[in-house]
């Protein structure tokens, strides 16, 4: 910025030059011009002086030509003086170049600078080979002094040498004092009397210096302070003092400059009331439903952050229905009698605005088809604003987007028309993994599972997983398409087959031949509710061998067989309103589901279970999660049983952390083994962390978590005291070949004899 005490001198420096060049001009008889010549040049060329010159031969030269022609070389920047003269009919040009810049170089800026200001410094020409300017010089003095002003270093001193150098060349070197930081040793707010002192510089987000290392917030800034005294007023406001006035501001610097004293003068006024509330303008809404919108009721105590915020309602309100550029004002009426305010909510609809067009940027593995079947506002309709915010979470919460932006802007030449402009960026859609090894319990394995969650673009989701090693051979196959019909039902299809000398997590009592197959439908209700309905089948094989097996597997065997089949009915009913569906921020996933083995099978159980997921957003990016399941399974038709591998497991990542996974819950007999329950109850609460490393939280995620749960045999076992607890941090990293990495360490609070802990657990691939 050109400094103001600069200005004068440059005001009269420009009186002289055109002082002297009305006095050359003057000089001048009219002549025409034969030949033109030129003096002084060292670097340029006589070409590039004619290019800018607005005279050639045979033009005819008076004295207003002249001055025209001396202000337009000086106009060009190239040189620092000019001078026309003549010989007969030849003009001869006189310059002196200005010098370039050989060399430029700031010292002692540490705290300011780097690549940005480098980059200003080049765009304002001021860098190794560009013309020489003195006034840039003392443009970039001011600037580097305002932004050491902004951070609080008002003892600084900033010196500029110029040295000339051979061949028309200067070197320039700046050298930065930068001093200590200038701090607030105090605040003072002075009239006040409803409030007190700490109540309102609690407003203020500068402070005086305290004891806390790294304090920055006692840095003075003009810019801040402006901004704290907005939120004074508004504290004021919000609490009916509408004339709230502050009537002087102090800022003394002490001579060292090493401290700065802050005084505020405050005038409270009065306290005001709301007396009624009206609607002017072209209201478009039913006014009944205007006054549901708003919050300033007759009687309350004036706040001008509930007026602001009922008129943003009302505007959001008409842009539903298409009035994308409505504007409504809050204006005060005061009574000052009564003490009292007429809130007019002055309505400016302007015209109804339509939708032209709807693009994507950002979606180069994605196609546009995929994104524009989750809009919820379409084009040629009218505009509204829920619709196009629905549709920007819709994206976000795909699995394979990580964030999504929207910009409207208005049509340019139109008043009633605008594009809707989606930004996306994309997340990896699924992960790769394989592997080769070797176990001392399963012998050699080799494994290897793909999954893709945006096969082709489409949105598909596809995986498929193989395992092999010396106790279990398995294969899972599964497609689902989110749109299996334009309205958005789903379809699912999986196939799996399994060889396994262990179908329960910590025995090898038997072995298991299990084929399914399974057909979903997910069936929307409406924008947050989904139906889940579908068929399976099943069919089982296992195999005992005595003096290994446990005495409940037996059991099971001897009543039901060593083969059965299953035809299972697939429902559910669920309410997602989550911002996203990884690191979600806010909203609720409620999910019930039920399960039926039908009447027909060989084996007739059903398995019930309800999770509830919420989110809750706290100051400062902290976000509170709470995930909560409750699951039972149970035979009926008679005295049937329970399949072993269809009990509920606790322990590990998804239930109750610190504990090794699946180990919670009876035990059979007599190994001592988990053998799962018909009940299964967890919680787990965590304190989201913002991460400083990534701001918008969407691959990242650090928590302070706390988990409780178990699994009992029947419903009636259930005891509060026998939830197994624990407490810890975890970490989650959506990585791109892994998919969601997650790992914690827990510490168990109340673990009991014969419990398996395992603190640090890792889990991967589990986001999809």
């Amino acid at each position: 910025m050109r400094s103001k005490t600069r200005f004068p001198r440059t005001a009269i420096a420009c009186a002289i030059a055109a002082l002297a060049l009305s006095f050359k001009a003057s000089a001048f008889e009219p002549f025409t011009i034969s030949e033109i010549k030129a003096e002084g040049l060292q670097r340029l060329e006589i070409g590039t002086v004619l290019t800018y010159l607005p005279l050639a031969v045979g033009d005819k030269v008076d004295s207003a030509t002249a001055r025209q022609a001396i202000r337009t070389l000086y106009g060009s920047g190239l040189f620092q003086d000019v001078a026309l003269e003549h010989d007969g009919s030849v003009l001869l040009i006189k310059v002196q170049e200005r010098p370039a810049i050989s060399k430029f170089e700031i010292e002692g800026n540490d705290k300011i600078g780097g690549d940005e200001l480098n980059q200003s410094l080049k765009d304002l020409g001021l860098t190794e080979g560009e013309l020489f300017r003195r006034e840039l010089l003392d443009q970039v003095e001011q600037e580097m002094r305002r932004q050491y002003y902004a951070n609080g270093f008002y003892d600084v001193a900033i010196d500029s040498k110029v040295t000339e150098e051979p061949n028309n060349r200067v070197s320039l070197d700046i050298k930065v004092t930068e001093g200590k930081v200038t701090k607030i040793q105090d605040i003072n707010i002075l009239g006040n009397k409803v409030f007190t002192d700490e109540e309102l510089i609690d407003q203020f987000e500068q402070r005086a210096t305290n004891w806390m290392p790294f304090q920055r917030s006692d840095r003075y800034s003009k810019q801040k302070l402006v901004g704290d005294l907005e939120k004074l007023q508004s504290y004021y406001q919000d609490r009916g003092y509408l004339k709230f006035n502050i009537d002087s501001v102090q800022v003394a610097l002490t001579p060292d400059k090493e401290a700065i004293y802050i005084t505020v003068n405050v005038d409270e006024g009065k306290i005001y009331t709301v007396k009624d509330r009206r609607f002017s303008g072209e209201t478009i809404l039913n006014e009944r439903f205007l006054q549901a919108l708003t919050t300033t009721r007759a009687g309350d105590t004036f706040s001008r952050k509930q007026a602001t915020d009922s008129a943003d309602r009302i505007e959001a309100a008409l842009s539903d229905v298409g009035y994308a550029f409505a504007k409504v004002t809050p204006v005060p009426e005061i009574d000052e009698d009564n003490e009292q305010v007429s809130i007019n909510y002055v309505i400016e609809p302007g015209k109804r605005a339509y939708v032209r067009r709807i693009t994507f940027t950002g979606n180069t593995g994605t196609n546009d088809e995929t994104l524009r079947r989750e809009m919820r506002q379409l084009e040629a309709a009218p505009y509204s604003k829920s619709a196009v915010e629905r549709s920007r979470v819709r994206l976000a919460r795909l699995p394979f987007i990580e964030e999504a932006e929207v910009d409207t802007r208005p049509v340019p030449g139109t008043d009633d028309l605008v594009d809707v402009s989606f930004k996306v960026k994309e997340r990896p859609p699924g992960s790769v993994q394989f592997g080769v090894g070797y176990s001392g319990s399963q012998g050699f394995l080799i494994t290897g599972q793909v999954t893709h969650t945006n096969f082709l673009g489409t949105g598909n989701r596809v995986n498929a997983s193989i395992e092999n090693n010396t106790i279990s051979r398995s294969i899972n196959l599964g497609w689902t398409d989110p749109y299996f019909t334009s309205d958005g039902i789903s379809q699912s299809i999986s196939l799996t087959y399994r060889e396994s000398e262990s179908v329960i997590r910590f025995s090898s009592g038997f072995n298991s031949n299990i084929l399914g197959a399974n057909l979903t439908y997910g069936i929307p209700l409406s924008e947050y509710v989904a139906l889940r309905a579908g068929v399976g089948f099943e069919d089982v094989a296992l195999e005992t061998f005595p003096g290994t097996t446990s005495d409940e597997v037996l059991a099971f065997v001897v009543r039901n067989g060593t083969r059965f089949s299953t035809y299972q009915l697939r429902t559910g009913i669920s309410y997602d309103s989550r911002n996203r569906t990884f690191f979600a921020t806010r909203g609720a996933l409620q999910s019930l589901s039920a399960d039926i083995a039908v009447p027909g099978s060989d084996i007739e159980y059903f398995t019930l279970t309800y999770r509830t997921q919420a989110y809750l957003p706290l100051p400062f990016r902290f976000t509170v999660q709470l995930d909560s399941s409750i699951g039972y399974v149970d035979s009926y038709g008679g005295e049937g049983d329970v399949p072993p591998y269809e009990n509920f497991f606790a322990g590990g990542p998804r239930t109750v952390r610190g504990y090794r996974d699946g180990s919670l819950g009876p035990l059979d007999t007599p190994y001592r083994n988990p053998y799962g329950g018909k009940l299964r109850t967890t919680a787990q609460t965590e304190l989201i962390i913002p991460l400083p490393i990534e701001s918008d939280g969407r691959s990242t995620r650090l928590s302070a978590f706390f988990d409780i749960g178990n699994v009992f045999a029947e419903p009636g076992d259930f005891e509060f005291n026998e939830l197994r607890q624990s407490a810890g941090i975890a970490f989650s990293w959506f990585t791109p070949f892994l998919g969601l990495l997650d790992m914690s360490y827990a510490f168990p609070l109340n673990e009991q004899e014969g419990d398996r802990t395992d603190r640090f657990q890792i889990t991967f691939g589990s986001g999809f």
